[in-house]
């Protein structure tokens, strides 16, 4: 007899006692080994709430801290864009998606390899701007290396405002450049008081057991504001974490949970994502692997993670440690990306464009992730088996060994963006384009229609001038 509850598949999460087995080890890691905090205020916070603080600024945490600060956290939070259109929900199911972050390079549309420039910059934005399978702008899309560096983080946000009016990230490093970008956020979206969450902030900490002191002064300056910050333990398998997945698992969460902890310690409900990434170091190269199986394993158990403590989660994307937009660059990416939107992480960063392990950008791969986002959206809308969908009237309506051509109508199937459906004979008559010569096409075509997004003028003139007063 037919049995549907056996036709389910093998969910993601797999490790069941195992969370519970990671989050008890995190809170060993706090509670007795302790980790050092690089910034005097985070300290003092710490210890007025009860956590002990040594000579060495290694700091125990005991687990009632970090539970109420957990349980004060919001599960879900909006992030308001210069559009209102554009807003989005942080933790309801849907994932936010941001490109790429920190790339120092770019892959141009020619096949050249050379350092990221400003107009580099312009062009992602546009495409962020320009790609429904992106819902927000994110930050550092690029390092242009043609603006100084005390500049970099205004100019880059200036474009990301003016550009685009998806939701924004900026910088944390430091309280000065924090705070110059909640600034610039408030001239944009009219709320110079960030009256609600209008910006992200990534805040990674430094593994093994240690934090930064110019990320915690960003962290804190966010949560003074009400603004989100996304706290990250980037962990290197093997190099700053343990040689095993669990191992550098338990270490990064325990780091997180610090980061949230200080955020609701500044203010109570301050919203926070919950970050969670882990790579293995390739021992044979020595170098970074974030392709790897092991980076996909730690995704759905960062998610998992996020969920057992309520807090909406950041983990994932389209990684690849590929050099060239290859076979390497799609198997990796898609499977990441796979597994990061089946996983349940609700804000994923470096979406669309990766090379070289984060440190190379590309537009051709830029929209191929894209393409792959919406294949995946589509694999997740699932179909309908009701009397429409299954649509007897017509089937009956048909003769037997006839067709259906005529019944189907336009819409009903995807219709993806780049890839060829086409027969043999008309992609040969077309001059046999390959996926590399339409995804540039893609990038052209996107890029000759883009429209910028309206601003008032007065917003655009006082956001240049604030710039160029504080820009050096």
């Amino acid at each position: 007899m037919f049995d549907a509850e056996t036709a389910a598949g093998p969910p993601l999460e797999r490790l069941d006692d195992g969370v519970a087995a990671i989050h008890e080890a995190s809170i060993s890691i706090l509670e007795e080994l302790g980790i050092e905090v690089r910034h005097a205020r985070a300290r003092q916070l710490l210890a007025a709430a009860g956590a002990a603080v040594g000579d060495d600024d290694v700091v125990r945490v005991p687990r009632s801290i970090v539970a109420d600060a957990v349980d004060s956290a919001p599960s879900r939070f909006t992030l308001h864009a210069r559009n209102p259109e554009n807003d989005v929900v942080v933790g309801d199911g849907r994932p936010v998606r941001a490109p790429g972050y920190g790339p120092s390079h770019v892959y141009t549309l020619d096949g050249e390899r050379r350092r990221a420039r400003l107009a580099d910059y312009e062009r992602l934005v546009k495409l962020t701007q320009s790609e429904d399978a992106l819902t927000c702008v994110g930050y550092r899309l690029c390092e242009p290396a043609d603006v100084p560096r005390e500049r970099r983080h205004l100019e880059t946000l200036r474009r990301s405002l003016t550009l685009a009016d998806k939701p924004v990230m900026a910088s944390t490093t430091g309280a000065e450049r924090a705070r110059e970008c909640l600034e610039l956020v408030g001239i944009a979206v009219g709320d110079p008081d960030l009256g609600r969450p209008y910006v992200a902030g990534l805040v990674n900490t430094v593994p093994p057991r240690s934090t930064d002191e110019a990320m915690l002064a960003g962290l804190l300056a966010y949560a003074d504001a009400g603004q989100p910050p996304v706290v990250t333990s980037f962990t290197m398998a093997g190099a700053s974490g343990p040689p095993t997945v669990a191992g550098s698992v338990a270490q990064a969460n325990a780091e997180t949970l610090l980061g949230v902890t200080l955020t609701q310690l500044v203010e109570p409900g301050t919203p926070v994502v919950y970050g969670l990434s882990c790579s293995p170091v390739d021992d044979r190269h020595g170098s970074l692997s974030v392709g790897s199986p092991e980076s996909a394993l730690a995704v759905p158990l960062a998610a998992e993670l996020g969920r057992a403590y309520g807090l909406p989660t950041r983990s994932g994307g389209g990684l690849t440690d590929a050099k060239a937009v290859d076979y390497q660059a799609g198997f990796e990416s898609t499977f990441l990306q796979a597994v990061t939107a089946f996983g349940g992480v609700d804000f994923v960063l470096h979406a669309a464009g990766v090379l070289e392990s984060y440190a190379a950008v590309s537009p051709g791969k830029f929209v191929l992730d894209c393409e792959t986002l919406r294949y995946l959206d589509r694999f997740a809308e699932g179909y309908a088996v009701d009397e429409d969908a299954l649509d007897l009237g017509t089937l009956a309506a048909t003769e037997p060994a006839g067709h259906f051509l005529e019944a189907t109508p336009d819409g009903r199937f995807h219709d993806p963006a780049i890839v060829d459906k086409r027969s043999h004979d008309d992609w040969g008559a077309d001059g046999a384009p390959s996926v590399r010569e339409r995804a540039r096409d893609r990038v052209r075509a996107l890029l000759e229609s883009y429209e910028r997004p309206a601003i008032e003028p007065v917003v655009e003139r006082e956001l240049e001038a604030y710039v160029d007063a504080r820009g050096g």
